[in-house]
This record gives structure tokens, C-alpha cells and sequence, in this order.
């Protein structure tokens, strides 16, 4: 293209060198912290509602936990995904090892039902507490080889697991999120700071 004399070339809309080029910009450091927490936050809740489901429906609340079992390893294999890759490890290991961990959650919830259910071994309330002591288990364990980020939800649930026998029912329901999220709000703080 000639423009007052002088000739200008047409800039290529694909060409990777134009001095036009706007960096894209991908989501920071602290949304993607942000988002993580609430993902975590949420397994927390779930947790939560689990333990007011067994109390009030033991046999049905069996669904309930078996669900929970793909549902932290999801969450677990997506957050320990970039991490892992980081570290060269292969996706086969990886998979692998998230699989076999969480499939781990799923027999010891079986055999914790079929304490309750056949054997008559345990009642409701203890059927509550031990399916969420096998879930904050093995939510820390996958914060110990997987992400961090887990031992510190583990360890939130632990603390359900010892509040609720402690407490009487009705306020542990209440009690155990607003605990969880004011542990969760101080340690963003003291990162942020």
C-alpha cells in the first residue's frame, strides 16, 4: 500500500511479531487462590450437610458419602494436576494414584455401612461421625502427597469429627461451618498480609 509516497505494509492480523500485539492476560496468582479456597470451602459444606443427612437419613445418606468419595477426588486431581506436572511426573501416575487414594474413601465408607446396616454395630449419630472421620482421613492424607491445600481441609474436618462429639446436635450443624470459614478467612488474611 503506497501512502504519501512511501510504501507501508499491511500488517498481518496473524503475524505473532506486529507492534500491536496486546498480551492477553490470564487470571492471576490470587483469583486462582481464591477460586481453590472456594472450591475447598465448598467440599467443606458438603462435608457438613453429610453428617446432618445421616443423622436424619442413615440408609439414604450411604449415596450421599459414596458420592463424596469421586467428588474430593475430582476436586484433588484437578488442583494436584499443575503441581504434579511440575514435578515431571507422567498423567498415568498421577491418575493413578488419585484413583487408588480415593477409591481408598469409597471401600472405607462400604465398610463403615455395613457396620451400621447389617451388623447393627453403630448407630446414627456414630455413623455420621465415622464416615466423616474416614473422609477428613483421607482428605489429609491427599493434602500430605497431593496438595496441601487438603491437609489443612482434613484437618478442618478432623475438628468437625471432635465438635460434634462434643457438642450437642442441632449447634455442631451450625457451629462447624462458621468455624470453618472464620479458620478459612484468618488464613487468607495472614497470606494476604
Amino acid at each position: 500500500m503506497v501512502h504519501g509516497g512511501t510504501l507501508m505494509s499491511e500488517q498481518n492480523p496473524f503475524d505473532a511479531n506486529t507492534a500491536t500485539d496486546v498480551p492477553v492476560e490470564k487470571p492471576g496468582l490470587a483469583k486462582k487462590i481464591h477460586t481453590d479456597e472456594a472450591i475447598l470451602l465448598t467440599l467443606i459444606a458438603l462435608s457438613a450437610v453429610g453428617i446432618g443427612i445421616t443423622n436424619f437419613m442413615p440408609v439414604r445418606s450411604f449415596w450421599f458419602w459414596v458420592a463424596m468419595a469421586p467428588v474430593f477426588g475430582i476436586v484433588s486431581l484437578y488442583m494436584g494436576w499443575s503441581k504434579a506436572r511440575k514435578r515431571g511426573e507422567g498423567a498415568s501416575k498421577i491418575i493413578w494414584a488419585q484413583v487408588l487414594h480415593w477409591v481408598g474413601l469409597f471401600a472405607a465408607i462400604v465398610l463403615i455401612y455395613l457396620l451400621f446396616d447389617p451388623a447393627g454395630r453403630i448407630n446414627n449419630n456414630q455413623l455420621a461421625l465415622i464416615s466423616l472421620l474416614a473422609l477428613a482421613l483421607t482428605t489429609f492424607l491427599a493434602g500430605v502427597h497431593f496438595d496441601w491445600r487438603f491437609m489443612v481441609v482434613g484437618i478442618i474436618l478432623g475438628l468437625s469429627v471432635a465438635g460434634a462429639a462434643l457438642v450437642e446436635q442441632m449447634i455442631w450443624m451450625i457451629a462447624i461451618p462458621i468455624i470453618a470459614a472464620v479458620i478459612l478467612l484468618i488464613f487468607w488474611w495472614k497470606r494476604a498480609v
